[in-house]
């Protein structure tokens, strides 16, 4: 039994075609409508096409209309009449596929929709007659003009620029901006996206028969996130607020709290002393040490004190070097302030002219 599995598996032809795809079913609608029509045109499993006749017509529904013969509140499917879901005939049924259609449907422009961006992958099964050409067609949901409907077609595009020959692949694409959507009628902003429809048929101009079908709903494009993700980033954007807010707050803190320092640094005789002014911020201040870089050294320290805030207090401390004439030192002084903790604040003083030139003698 195995045996005969595999040896009909190897037998079966490879790229025939098939009729496994929806059927294509077209409605032509005046603007007035079609009593009873609206919920037959929201049917699963069928792709629909609503074609306006008469007052507003597109030239391509007058075409398709006069080509199939068909009147006004009538419904086709596959390219043959029909009567309603319960009239349907062989002649209904869709025709075996001449090509594998594939759809990809994107929305260019990020925060505003720019334009519509349509690829289509059109690989023949068997070699095409010349008079198979592409369809690309719009609908829209409950247009601004028509009859009230689903899918209403809006748009429509005619190409026979893609290879007829069996298994040679067009990637077959096309943009349409914003401007040329308003001017069919298309709605084009991320509210009404999701009342569009990419349709793409192939269609032989000589009998109106379709050989293959595709379609695609316009999603909203990655740039703008979904509701899901959209709540995460705005909690993300809040939290990133409040950090900021924090680090703000922090630096004023800072600003406002910390001790400013000024000072100077004389020499009598050979003694050098740091005489520097503490004010202190709306915090109070400890002061705890000090400390100079090489060459200069602090042999004792200052004594520990106490500056409430938006008070001042003068400091003395001795300095020695190592090196003559003396060059600028940079001190270091050591402070506690409420609220804050403990900090190191730097102050760089240089020797006055006439106290280093005394020294050197």
């Amino acid at each position: 039994m195995l045996q005969i599995l595999l040896a009909a598996l190897l037998l079966t032809p490879v790229g025939i075609a098939s009729a496994d795809r929806e059927p294509v079913r077209e409605w032509f609608e005046p603007e007035s409508g079609c009593d009873g029509w609206y919920e037959h045109i929201t049917d699963e499993g069928v792709i629909q096409l609503v074609w306006v006749v008469g007052d507003g017509a597109m030239l391509a529904g007058e075409q398709r209309a006069g080509g199939l013969g068909a009147e006004a509140c009538s419904g086709w499917q596959e390219g043959f009449p029909f009567g309603g879901e319960d009239a349907l005939s062989p002649e209904n049924d869709p025709q075996d596929e001449l090509a594998d259609l594939t759809l990809d449907v994107r929305v260019s422009g990020g925060v505003e929709p720019k334009a519509l961006e349509i690829e289509v992958g059109i690989t023949p099964i068997e070699d095409l007659p010349d008079s198979v050409n592409l369809r690309l067609l719009l609908t829209v949901d409950h247009p601004t003009s028509g009859p009230d409907s689903h899918f209403v077609v809006k748009h429509y595009q005619w190409s026979s620029a893609f290879h007829h020959q069996a298994n040679m692949t067009t990637e077959w694409n096309e943009t349409i901006d914003s401007s040329r959507l308003a001017s069919d009628e298309v709605p084009f902003t991320h509210s009404d996206l999701w009342r569009i429809n990419v349709v793409v048929l192939l269609v032989d101009d000589l009998n109106h028969s379709i050989h293959a079908a595709s379609r695609s709903p316009v999603e909203t494009p990655s740039s703008v996130p979904s509701t899901a993700d959209a709540a995460h980033l705005y909690l993300f954007g809040l939290a990133i607020l409040a950090g900021l807010g924090m680090i703000v707050r922090a630096e004023w803190k800072r600003e406002v709290c910390l001790p400013k320092l000024t000072g100077r640094l004389a020499c009598r005789g050979q003694t050098w002393t740091a005489h520097v002014t503490l004010v202190a911020g709306r915090s109070p201040v400890t002061l705890k040490g000090a400390d100079a870089d090489a060459p200069w050294r602090v042999p004792k320290q200052p004594k520990e004190r106490v500056i409430k805030p938006g008070e001042s207090v003068d400091v003395g401390v001795r300095l020695k070097v190592t090196e003559q004439p003396p060059p600028s030192v940079r001190t270091h002084w050591s402070v506690e302030v409420e609220q804050l903790g403990g900090w190191v604040l730097d102050l760089s003083l240089t020797p006055e002219e006439s106290a280093a030139e005394d020294s050197a003698d």
